[in-house]
């Protein structure tokens, strides 16, 4: 029996979505892997600001734990049981990676500029006096970049979020509309 061209056009969309979502999945691992091996590597060589190190491996270990709570289980009779518990979770979750990322961004950006100053004098050696306490330079760049390329994941996932929303009542009103008719 031959398919028609919608079904494998829909097989071929359904395989790049799976790659797609296995590709993101495995970026998100190693970034968050990443973050924690830097900020764990780096811990004490950030005396300018101490809780940028903190902040990576916070921010790598997070998603780790948190994509493995708040499932919805499916029960005997087919339902499913724990939606009400998995939303509370995931609106957990929403809040505190902002309220993560923005502690990141509040730590972080402030400490480039200060470093960039024309007038910034790191403490060395041979320096003491009249200097500033520095951070290394690596973990710094990988900070910035870290936290730009969440701010920008976050705006992504806000953005798939209300668009699968607006998806979701789109659909409940037109069967709700059919069920009228």
């Amino acid at each position: 029996m031959a398919r028609g061209n919608g079904d494998v056009e829909a097989v071929i969309s359904a395989a790049m979505i799976c790659c797609g979502l296995v590709i993101v999945v495995i970026l998100g691992l190693g970034l968050g892997i990443a973050k924690i091996v830097m900020g764990a590597v780096h811990l004490h060589d950030c005396p300018l600001k101490n809780m940028i190190p903190v902040w990576l491996i916070v921010s790598g270990v997070a998603p780790v734990f948190f994509c493995c709570s708040g499932r919805c289980n499916i029960d005997e009779s087919g339902e499913k049981s724990g939606v009400g518990c998995a939303m509370i979770l995931g609106i957990i979750r929403l809040l505190f990676n902002l309220a993560w990322l923005i502690c990141g961004t509040v730590w972080i950006y402030p400490n480039v500029g200060k470093m960039n100053a024309d007038d910034f004098i790191p403490c060395t050696k041979n320096i003491t006096t009249g200097c500033t306490n520095d951070c290394h330079r690596p973990l710094l760049n990988f900070s910035v970049a870290m936290v730009t390329m969440d701010w920008i994941f976050f705006v992504l996932w806000s953005v798939l979020i209300g668009c699968t929303i607006r998806a979701a009542c789109a659909l409940r009103n037109k069967e709700g509309n059919s069920i009228r008719s």
